[in-house]
């Protein structure tokens, strides 16, 4: 009798928290650069605006912490945020890189295959929707929300969107999110997550993305996510994952 085949392992789809941010500067082009070298699916990124109405990467409200500026990035025109350092402090081989306005990475991400889970911080959802757009990216951009209030402003703009990702404490909250927000894809801790959970989302139509981020053990969250089987894996570390289960998308240069 022959030997049974094993099925083959579901990977989830990756998504490199504010870039790959343990090996390049978070938020910065060369963030980005470092998602394209390992083939990472989603980069997740901040989005924030300037004073004079311009989208820029950045997760803090200031630029006191990755970046030679101080203060509010809703106070700075854009013409002076262009000339922020904000690599240097995670390395000097980063020294020059720039805040990056979002539609500069737009086009980056186009022209490499880079999809984008943005995560809304400030500015205007009209604004955001119709510079995605007119980069073409638009069916390649997941949009986050972390307040439920902003979530559902959001779809009310945007009823056709279908990659709207809003924040699922647990099970009990599911049937909750999904009536007053609707979204296409639920986010939930890894901590908080089990297979029933899982297939529950599954059913009712929405895709699972596993938040493990800062966690100690990163093994061991890769090893559950696959397990679990959920459809995107969102890690501080997503070029580790890629060298222990996607080895034909690492090298060294």
């Amino acid at each position: 009798m022959g030997a049974c085949k094993s099925e083959p392992i579901r990977l989830p789809e990756l998504s490199g928290h504010r870039g790959a941010d343990c090996i390049a500067p978070e938020n910065t082009l060369a963030s980005a650069d470092s998602c394209i070298k390992y083939k990472i699916d989603f980069m997740e990124c901040d989005i924030c605006i300037s004073k004079d109405s311009v989208f820029y990467l950045l997760h803090d409200s200031t630029l006191d912490r990755t970046t030679n500026g101080t203060g509010l990035i809703r106070e700075w025109l854009s013409a002076d945020i262009d000339t922020l350092d904000a690599g240097s402090w995670f390395g000097e081989k980063f020294s020059g890189q720039c805040v990056p306005r979002l539609d500069v990475l737009l086009r980056k991400a186009k022209q490499n295959g880079l999809k984008l889970t943005l995560d809304y911080r400030t500015g205007d959802f009209g604004q955001l929707l119709n510079l995605v757009r007119s980069e073409g990216m638009l069916e390649n951009c997941t949009f986050t929300f972390w307040s439920d209030k902003e979530a559902k402003a959001f779809r009310q703009v945007a009823p056709e969107i279908r990659t709207l990702q809003a924040y699922v404490g647990g099970g009990a909250e599911l049937d909750k999110v999904i009536a007053e927000i609707n979204p296409n894809i639920a986010v939930i801790r890894i901590d908080s997550l089990d297979k029933l959970l899982v297939e529950r989302c599954h059913k009712k139509g929405l895709k699972v993305l596993a938040l493990a981020l800062g966690t100690d053990d990163v093994e061991e969250s890769d090893r559950k996510a696959i397990e679990l089987g959920v459809d995107v894996l969102a890690t501080d570390r997503p070029e580790l994952f890629v060298k222990k289960y996607r080895p034909e998308h690492t090298w060294t240069k």
